[in-house]
């Protein structure tokens, strides 16, 4: 099972050259990736010894607050020690008593559930810097020095762990002796009901009434499955077995061992036989992504508009390019698209996301490769300009003037030539999944790619390949089709209606 990502070796100067040709001109990178490990996000399994609170967080022990120092309203840092409590079991109800990890007493290091632990922290780091190998010491795409903002544009959802992988990844990128004094990155977050950097289902209520049918149907189609081989090697644990509305659920299930593995913390021999994890994965990844594979509503709901910020910033870029190289090219927006003052083109882009998202998204281009996206995956859109020389037609000679028509008539000209003094700029855009390249099927023809390597989508086929899920209006759409099947899939609706149920209801989506 891998949990964590296997970071490929770096490539060499060969493999760097075919990656990136000298005829491409690289102008802006977007990199949408997963927050590095954490710790599972519900206590679950204390049977197991697991206890709610892993030590994995020393990291995080120590905070420093800016807080406001009275009377003069002077602002200074504050340093505090974070402990953790519970309530003890078998005492009075709400009694309070320290936190402990694995081992009694154990009080330092404690993570909080769903934390970034130090290891996370780690891997995010190494992944800023194999950046900073590439794009910068090698490419020279970006500058060596962090001094100015207006080559970047940071973002991370609203959950502690993406931000904070976010500022290690930046850490690994520029670290301290390559950043101007006094200037901090600018990291944007988004409020709760506009949050899109993972599916929204809690501000979304059409696609949590369609992730609930997906769901529905993950269970009728698997529950039997796990309750037979899955459920018989895990009894000593879990002895009302596996299910996909278990409790806990199967997400659940799978998302515990997945930390363990991650952090080399024991875990049940039930879990180390590879058809029971394999039969796990494959229930989940159908609760989760069947939706995204086989609606566009849904996938439109679910990553649509994320999907419409990276065409959004290409897009940008692109318009910048062209007007630095004199092009009097229609500009990409079209009009409703236009507001001032329009944001500039940035070089890279990061967005602090979640596994959800990542797998969402690859499903939405038909490029998932059914794996559940290890902690700190990424995927990448890098979008590159190419200069092709364009044959101008050259205007026929004019004959001599003469006020003899004769004269005229007679005079031959000479035939129109051809000059290649002009270019036209290209524009292709590549995506790369964990160091590896992908070919979407939506840029599969010939005139859809770069001539000899269909890696790289043209742009106007990258750009019909998303604009078929981004929505017109999220907030709109979010509250279409209320109590109605899934309408662009017969066969889904099929199966969901004749699902039997006690009560002819949806089921609701109990925690995991």
């Amino acid at each position: 099972m891998a949990a964590s990502r296997e970071f490929a070796a770096l490539p060499s100067d060969q493999e760097l050259k075919k990656l990136y040709p000298s005829n491409l001109e690289l102008l802006n990178v977007q990199v949408l990736f997963r927050h590095g490990e954490r710790t599972p996000v519900r206590a679950r399994f204390q049977t197991w010894g697991l206890p709610p609170f892993w030590p994995l967080c020393k990291i995080a022990r120590e905070f420093t607050q800016t807080i406001v120092t009275y009377p003069n309203d002077a602002t200074t840092p504050f340093e505090y020690v974070r402990r953790l409590e519970s309530v003890a079991k078998g005492l009075p109800k709400n009694v309070p008593v320290p936190a402990s990890g694995f081992k009694p007493g154990e009080s330092d290091d404690l993570c909080m559930l769903g934390e970034l632990t130090d290891l996370g922290r780690e891997t995010g780091f190494k992944l800023g810097d194999r950046m900073r190998w590439l794009y910068i010491d090698r490419l020279k795409f970006l500058p060596p020095l962090f001094n100015d903002h207006k080559y970047f544009y940071f973002r991370s959802s609203h959950v502690a762990r993406s931000n904070e992988t976010l500022l290690s990844l930046f850490n690994g990128l520029y670290p301290p002796t390559y950043r101007k004094a006094g200037l901090k990155p600018t990291v944007y977050t988004r409020l709760f009901p506009q949050e899109n950097a993972y599916p929204n289902d809690e501000n979304c209520r059409r696609l949590s009434e369609l992730g609930f049918m997906f769901a529905e149907i993950a269970a009728h189609r698997w529950n039997p499955i796990l309750a037979d081989y899955p459920s018989s090697k895990v009894t000593d644990v879990l002895p009302n077995g596996i299910a996909i509305d278990g409790s806990p659920r199967a997400s659940g299930v799978f998302d515990t061992v997945a930390a363990c593995v991650a952090h080399n913390v024991p875990y049940p021999e039930g879990f180390k036989d590879e058809r029971v994890v394999k039969e796990i994965r494959e229930a989940v990844m159908d609760e989760w992504y069947l939706g995204v594979q086989k609606s566009r509503e849904y996938r439109t709901l679910a990553v649509g508009a994320l999907a419409g910020d990276f065409l959004y910033r290409i897009k940008l870029a692109v318009n910048a390019d062209r007007a630095a190289h004199g092009s009097m090219l229609k500009d990409l927006f079209s009009p409703k698209d236009k507001f001032e003052p329009r944001e500039k083109a940035v070089k890279l882009a990061l967005y602090g996301s979640h596994d959800t998202t990542i797998a969402s998204l690859l499903c939405a281009m038909q490029a998932f490769d059914n794996q559940w996206p290890p902690f700190t995956s990424d995927l990448r859109f890098e979008l590159f300009a190419h200069s092709k020389p364009v044959e101008v037609p050259k205007p026929a000679d004019k004959p001599t003037v003469s006020t003899s028509e004769s004269e005229v008539m007679n005079t031959p000209l000479r035939p129109a030539g051809f000059v290649s003094s002009k270019t036209k700029r290209e524009y292709f855009i590549r995506l790369t999944y964990n160091d590896k390249v992908l070919k979407l099927p939506g840029c599969a023809k010939e005139d859809q790619h770069l001539p000899g390597d269909s890696s790289f989508c043209t742009l106007e086929a990258f750009e019909k390949v998303i604009n078929e899920f981004v929505p017109q209006n999220w907030e709109l759409e979010c509250r279409q089709n209320l109590g109605k099947p899934v309408l662009d899939s017969p066969e889904i609706a099929k199966e969901f209606s004749e699902i039997p149920r006690a009560n002819g209801a949806v089921m609701a989506k109990p925690q995991a």
